[in-house]
């Protein structure tokens, strides 16, 4: 008889603490941030190549395993557009602080190179947050070799994202800021601004 409770007893601190155990290692998954794979590009896209340091991940096929994407390394505004201006003012490379061509009129519109994978884009356009909406597209770029990034061709694995944002019906004259926050590790934020002028 005591070798039957004592059999019950031990079974159900077995059942007890391997159940604590399965519960905990379910929070630490929980708690863990999944690693999210790289994408690779579908649609082909025109443009000359920006230099730029980026972690660069190894074209994917069907048979090899899915690499995990790059985080941010680096980003800028690449270019500002305005009527007034009449064409997108482009800067190739990080460092720009203000514009110099006079921008104005109905549309103005900004565009940010973020070289790695982020998963919280915020932009803001004088003082005030931006809707999600106002990034109305996003181009795919990546490595054609040397550090050079260009929008990428059908296969090649995505290294960076060109956003564009909407900024119509602002007045010119205002700071346009973005940050974004790496999808992998080691989820480290980014963030770049330009003070756009007429």
């Amino acid at each position: 008889m005591k070798k039957n409770y004592l059999g019950l007893i031990v079974g159900f601190m077995v059942l007890i603490f391997g159940a604590s155990a399965l519960a905990q290692d379910g929070d630490e998954e929980q708690e863990g941030r999944p690693v999210v794979p790289a994408i690779v590009a579908i649609e082909e896209l025109e443009s000359e190549g920006v230099q730029a340091e980026f972690d660069a991940v190894a074209d994917t096929d069907e048979s090899a395993p899915r690499q995990p994407a790059s985080p941010l390394t680096e980003m800028w505004v690449f270019a500002v557009y305005s009527s007034d201006c009449g064409d997108w003012e482009i800067f190739p490379s990080p460092g720009t602080l203000s514009t110099s061509c006079g921008h104005g009129g109905a549309s103005l519109r900004a565009a940010v190179l973020e070289v790695g994978y982020g998963s919280n884009p915020i932009a803001w356009y004088q003082g005030g947050q931006l809707p999600s909406s106002a990034n109305y597209e996003t181009e795919l770029w990546c490595d054609q070799g040397g550090g050079v990034l260009a929008p990428c061709s059908p296969g090649q694995t995505v290294a960076a994202f060109l956003r564009y944002y909407n900024l119509d019906g602002s007045s010119v004259s205002g700071i346009f800021a973005y940050q974004n926050t790496s999808t992998n590790s080691p989820w480290n934020t980014l963030s770049t601004s330009i003070n756009i002028l007429p």
